[in-house]
């Protein structure tokens, strides 16, 4: 998982933990009169909107699977935690508009008396889900943010110009062509000489050679 991408996956996956420990806590304080005496039962969050619980796992394993993928899958992980966060949110107000309801399976499978009446006292957990839910979905945001910028740099990276140093093959046409051209040249100049100088040279040679035989001299001694 790269550096830049373990922050977002780390609050994500803290986020959704949160989530989902508020609903192990009591959420609605339920007084009921029962035929026999008044019973006051605890509603958790998971009795009371289960929905949270499921989005909460949802969103932490989706956490954990955006930080073992790529790019594509940490995009549709943070789609899916921003949907999470949003139906959280969605569920836990309807638990707060409604807590008589909300509570009245739970109150009905401890007590065995469904009823309307009683009292039913909302904590101060369906907030702190809400806080998560919110926070969650930030987190999403952050995580489909942090994937599109990878993807920018990757993009930039191999956008690049190629080294400058690296001679393509004009530059290497261009310069076997100046060789040749100095070459050329140089075989010009030194072909520049007269033909007629050079025998004339060469002749003065033979005579020399000759000169130095009549007179018994070794012509090769001083060559």
């Amino acid at each position: 998982m790269p550096r830049r991408t373990a922050p977002a996956v780390l609050s994500t996956l803290l986020c959704a933990l949160a989530l989902f420990g508020t609903t192990t806590q009591a959420w609605i304080h339920a007084a009921v009169t029962t035929s026999l005496q008044p019973v006051t039962v605890d509603v958790t969050g998971a009795d009371a909107a289960p929905a949270v619980t499921a989005l909460g796992l949802v969103a932490a394993v989706a956490a954990v699977a955006s930080a073992l993928g790529g790019r594509i899958l940490r995009t549709v992980v943070g789609v899916v935690v921003v949907l999470a966060g949003a139906g959280a949110v969605a569920a836990v107000l309807a638990v707060t508009a409604d807590p008589r309801a909300a509570a009245q399976p739970a109150v009905g499978a401890q007590t065995g008396v469904i009823s309307g009446g009683g009292e039913y006292a909302m904590t101060a957990w369906p907030w702190a889900a809400v806080a998560a839910a919110v926070l969650l979905g930030l987190c999403g945001i952050w995580l489909v943010l942090v994937a599109q910028r990878v993807r920018a740099r990757a993009t930039q990276r191999y956008d690049r110009a190629p080294l400058t140093g690296a001679a393509g093959p004009q530059d290497t046409a261009a310069t076997g062509q100046d060789v040749t051209d100095e070459g050329s040249t140089s075989a010009a100049g030194a072909s520049s000489t007269p033909p007629g100088e050079t025998q004339a040279a060469e002749h003065a040679d033979d005579i020399d050679t000759w000169d130095a035989l009549t007179r018994g001299e070794d012509p090769t001694r001083n060559t």
